[in-house]
């Protein structure tokens, strides 16, 4: 009984580490963002990519990573809404010039790869519009 407590007591220890094994690594990332609209399923804009490096501090806060891309369009963003739960960080995201939108998603980190989707509603000559989209990303080495 008392070497069941034991393996018990060091598998909950262990816990934590497992759970920081799932934080994207420090380093140089290049992530991707596809977009569609909704309401044209012809139209796609063009894919965004970016290369940014990532920090010990970014690769512990999923929003300082997907902030840029996420808000793309628009400025004064906020979150008002996140969520970190294993590997998977889910949002709400708020901003309001030059085009005022509203973006939630739910992206999954490993320590060296992301993905996910996005749905982004803007308003453009007083109609919402909607964009769903799909971020990938991967670390392609150091800073």
């Amino acid at each position: 009984m008392t070497h069941r407590r034991l393996l018990a007591c060091l598998a909950l220890l262990a816990l934590p580490s497992l759970a920081v094994a799932d934080d994207p690594l420090p380093g140089l990332w290049e992530i991707s963002l596809e977009a569609r609209v909704a309401a044209e399923p012809g139209f796609q804009p063009p894919a965004q990519s970016t290369s940014q490096c990532l920090t010990q501090a970014d690769a512990r806060d999923p929003s300082r990573v997907l902030g840029p891309l996420a808000g793309s369009g628009g400025a004064d963003c906020h979150y008002t809404r996140t969520g970190y739960e294993a590997s998977v960080f889910r949002f709400a995201l708020q901003c309001t010039s030059p085009l005022p939108l509203s973006t939630t998603g739910e992206v999954t980190f490993s320590a060296s790869a992301v993905h996910g989707t996005m749905t982004t509603v803007s308003k453009i000559a007083g109609h919402d519009v909607e964009f769903k989209s799909t971020l990938t990303g991967r670390r392609i080495g150091d800073c």
